[in-house]
């Protein structure tokens, strides 16, 4: 398993969602979640793209 994979999966438990599952896409990942899904970077450019994908898991789940 890639450690990018395994930091969304953190990240996602930490925020106290469940994610269903992780499907790759080309250069990205589609995580899937009950209320629908994201589409987060196979390789982050930056120390904001968890950040932002961190706020869009809590918006996606407001």
């Amino acid at each position: 398993m890639r450690k990018i994979i395994r930091e969304y999966q953190q990240l996602c438990h930490s925020e106290g969602v469940s994610l269903l599952e992780i499907k790759q896409h080309g250069h990205h990942y589609a995580l899937h979640f009950e209320r629908g899904f994201l589409v987060a970077p196979s390789m982050p450019s930056d120390h904001r793209a968890r950040h932002n994908l961190r706020a869009a898991i809590r918006r996606l789940h407001a």
